[in-house]
């Protein structure tokens, strides 16, 4: 297996590393205190954004290539595993064989070091194929997410209800009104003038009105308790001594 990274590998890696330093310095963008003009920095934050996503269409160029060396290097994963797991084997015989007097000062050196330098090299060699898996996979990952849906479109906002046609007051109602206005302010009886309490529903209940002459005359139906005179119910004072109706 060649040592070190391939080409495609090491034009990934660098793709990678050019996507997560252009997402660093937005992130520090948004982090940093308003020392620039919004508008500038509004500015540089566009030409950031531009070549993350021109950086991110070069990635997703070699996404099959990736897929395929990912596959090759979990092979490669495999077989040095094997070889690291021999050369430690290899380690701790040449240690064994010291230990028991095999092996002279001079002999015991360079075998230990023959040892230690195989198993280290093995070593080096899986760290980088668990980096470039590492990385691959990454670029595995960013072309199969899916960019985030669109919003939908707002649905167009319901009809308001119709507004029903507005009912016409009648001189009763008015009057019916005005008499309760009266007739609430007075304390601590609610009862009405004629001891009955007001009932709109009697007026109010959709039985068609009979049409009211305006020109008749406005039949007076509050006495003042004062001077006996009959008043209009519209009316505060008395038209005859002038006490408050209201009041009485």
């Amino acid at each position: 297996m060649p040592k070190g990274p391939s080409k495609s590998a090491a034009a990934i890696q660098r793709l990678l590393e050019e996507r997560r330093q252009y997402e660093a310095w937005l992130a520090r963008i948004t982090a940093t205190a308003d020392s620039a003009p919004e508008h500038v920095r509004t500015r540089v934050r566009a030409d950031y954004e531009a070549r993350l996503k021109a950086v991110t269409e070069e990635l997703k160029a070699h996404a099959q290539e990736a897929r395929q060396l990912i596959a090759q290097r979990k092979e490669n994963l495999v077989e040095l595993q094997r070889k690291e797991k021999a050369a430690a084997e290899r380690l701790a015989e040449t240690e064994l064989r010291h230990e028991v007097g095999e092996y002279d000062e001079g002999q015991w050196s360079q075998v230990h070091k023959d040892a230690l330098a195989d198993l280290g090299a093995v070593r080096d060699e899986l760290m980088d194929v668990e980096r470039d898996i590492t990385r691959l996979e990454e670029l595995d990952e960013l072309v199969k997410s899916k960019p985030a849906p669109a919003a939908a479109r707002a649905a167009a906002p319901p009809r308001p209800p119709e507004k029903p046609p507005e009912r016409r007051k009648t001189p009763i109602d008015e009057l019916a009104f005005l008499k309760s206005v009266t007739e609430d302010d007075r304390t601590p009886s609610p009862g009405r003038a004629s001891g009955a309490q007001y009932q709109p529903d009697e007026v109010l209940d959709g039985t068609p009105l009979a049409p009211i002459d305006e020109n008749a005359p406005v039949e007076k139906t509050l006495k003042c308790k004062e001077c006996g005179t009959m008043n209009v119910a519209t009316e505060w004072y008395c038209e005859k001594c002038g006490g408050e109706l209201a009041a009485m």
